[in-house]
């Protein structure tokens, strides 16, 4: 028969011996973020940087993460693709967008 002691509640059931904050910290940190999740911030903080300093258009910011995505699935370790392939499907929505706002919504051909 097992004891709470010998469970994932263990660290919780100390008492005054126990360090709360270290078991919540430990749970939280060694998790991690997931890969996606990061690749999607980066891609976001890519393409708004490129579109603030570029001339308005998300044509060129949306190549460019598309091609450092593309350039990040060759470079990562398999266990990060996920990360590489969130960054290129950012970029193919933002061309997207581009291309529907340049051809239906401002109607330039």
């Amino acid at each position: 028969m097992t004891t709470i002691d010998q469970t994932s509640l263990g660290c919780f059931a100390q008492g005054v011996e126990g360090d709360m904050t270290q078991c919540i910290v430990e749970g939280v940190f060694a998790a991690g973020p997931a890969p996606g999740v990061m690749g999607l911030l980066m891609a976001g903080v890519l393409v708004t940087s490129l579109y603030v300093a570029g001339d308005g258009s998300v044509a060129v910011p949306a190549v460019v993460t598309i091609l450092f995505g593309s350039l990040l699935v060759a470079m990562l370790p398999p266990q990060f693709e996920t990360f590489a392939y969130t960054i290129v499907a950012i970029g193919i929505t933002a061309a997207v967008f581009g291309a529907y706002t340049r051809f239906t919504h401002q109607g330039r051909f």
